[in-house]
């Protein structure tokens, strides 16, 4: 049985892979997945039938962007391509990102370099969703990716109060009448914003971690009636190692509605076996 296309909700008319690739790690200085490590795993999701790629400005520096803009060169259409923006680094991090190279190797050498890394990426990076900040980020990833549309594009976990002001919604509907985005909708942490979310007619899809997407089912099955799509993640988390907690995730992320599972990972193997997974959940749900 092929991966099936399911619909990402009626406003986007999107349909992808039951299965996205989540691409945070590529490129990272932080057990990342770079250079032609990081196109092999590319190659292999589109060969094993992924077609949703979901990453972000952010993602590496812009070197996840970059890398999937190489791995899809004359593989582009038929391809969903998700990225976020709408947190900006701060001065140390921007220059952090000049000497990312030798930083990656001291970081692989010097424990307490690596920890001082880590410590540092888990605080949370300023927000700006401003009409400008957001478009010339689209303009940025863009160029990043080598293609002239984004097909799904996300406010990078905004806050409820963010979403709710609304200050680059219009902005947002014209880059999509303009065929920069093909849609745009949030990427959520907390259910305040996914509520805050929900009420926005333009918002086309959500991305959501599981254990949030879990206590909300009845507004996103509502949504889902709507027509908003759903993209979840992180659905491993907490979870066991063992394969049969992996496949009871994957089954649970995509029994919601228009709903597409996604699955960071830097290793072909994990990736693999998350696909045989959803393949057996939706051939028992068919």
């Amino acid at each position: 049985m092929t991966l099936p296309l399911l619909p990402l909700g009626q406003r986007s008319g999107l349909q992808a892979s039951a299965i996205g690739l989540g691409c945070s790690r590529l490129g990272s200085t932080l057990g990342g997945c770079t250079g032609d490590d990081a196109l092999r795993l590319l190659r292999h999701a589109l060969d094993a039938g992924v077609t949703l790629f979901d990453t972000a400005n952010i993602y590496g520096q812009g070197e996840s962007e970059r890398l999937l803009g190489a791995a899809l060169q004359g593989r582009r259409d038929g391809v969903i391509l998700v990225t976020k923006a709408g947190q900006r680094f701060t001065p140390a991090q921007r220059a952090a990102s000049l000497v990312k190279a030798p930083l990656r190797f001291l970081a692989g050498h010097v424990p307490a370099l690596r920890a001082a890394i880590a410590s540092r990426r888990a605080g949370a990076l300023p927000r700006d969703v401003s009409p400008a900040h957001l478009q010339s980020s689209i303009e940025a990833s863009l160029r990043r990716l080598r293609t002239d549309r984004i097909d799904l594009f996300l406010l990078h976990s905004p806050t409820a109060a963010m979403v709710r002001e609304g200050a680059a919604f219009a902005m947002l509907d014209g880059q999509v009448k303009a065929g920069k985005l093909r849609a745009w909708g949030v990427s959520c942490d907390d259910a305040e914003t996914v509520e805050a979310a929900l009420r926005m007619p333009s918002v086309a899809a959500l991305q959501v971690p599981l254990e949030v997407a879990r206590s909300m089912r009845p507004a996103l099955d509502a949504a889902a009636s709507q027509g908003v799509g759903l993209m979840l993640r992180e659905i491993f988390a907490g979870q066991p190692a063992a394969a049969p907690a992996r496949a009871a995730a994957i089954g649970e992320a995509l029994g919601h509605r228009n709903a597409i599972a996604l699955v960071g990972t830097t290793s072909t193997a994990h990736l693999d076996e998350a696909l045989r997974h959803a393949r057996q959940t939706l051939e028992i749900s068919a």
